[in-house]
């Protein structure tokens, strides 16, 4: 997987940090228990990796500036949240669902989240657990963006309707 070149490259867009309160309130979402492990694929400034809630010896991080591609040498944890690079959803979903034992958190562009990648998702048993609209102002680009959370457990109050065919 490494080496992938997005379809469109914008490598200067994909280091929009998130702020530190939004970060708390997305890890806040993730339905852990104590003695979870935690992995950051997208460390950027820290800002999901240090407010995790467990121990250095429970956590880890990855960042491609730092020569750690998650993409190419990801293992698995218990959760594994981040901002994705927006030009690169697909490649960071799948890998966040493969290296994920109990599921994943994901800041990404509304649209990233494609039918496609859902139907894909339940098929690896990950269903989303909660959605968080967000709008940050000092990003700029004025697009919707989403922290969702996918979990091996079905939550009822969400329902993925993709047609295919009749619904009878």
């Amino acid at each position: 997987m490494s080496g992938i070149k997005p379809k469109h490259s914008h490598s200067d867009r994909d280091k929009i940090y998130t702020p530190e309160d939004v970060a708390i309130k997305c890890i806040n979402k993730i339905p852990y228990v104590d003695g979870d492990s935690w992995g950051d694929p997208c460390k950027g400034k820290g800002v999901f990796f240090n407010n995790f809630p467990c121990s250095e010896a429970h956590k880890t991080y990855w960042e491609i500036d730092e020569d750690k591609d998650f993409l190419k040498d990801g293992f698995k944890l218990d959760w594994m949240v981040t901002n994705i690079p927006f030009s690169m959803p697909k490649e960071f979903i799948f890998k966040m669902a493969d290296t994920c034992n109990k599921g994943f958190g994901i800041l990404c562009l509304a649209n990233s989240m494609t039918a496609t990648r859902l139907k894909k998702l339940e098929e690896m048993v990950l269903y989303l657990h909660s959605q968080t609209i967000l709008y940050v102002k000092e990003w700029g680009f004025g697009y919707r963006t989403d922290f969702l959370v996918f979990t091996r457990q079905k939550n009822n109050s969400f329902e993925t309707i993709i047609k295919e065919k009749d619904l009878t």
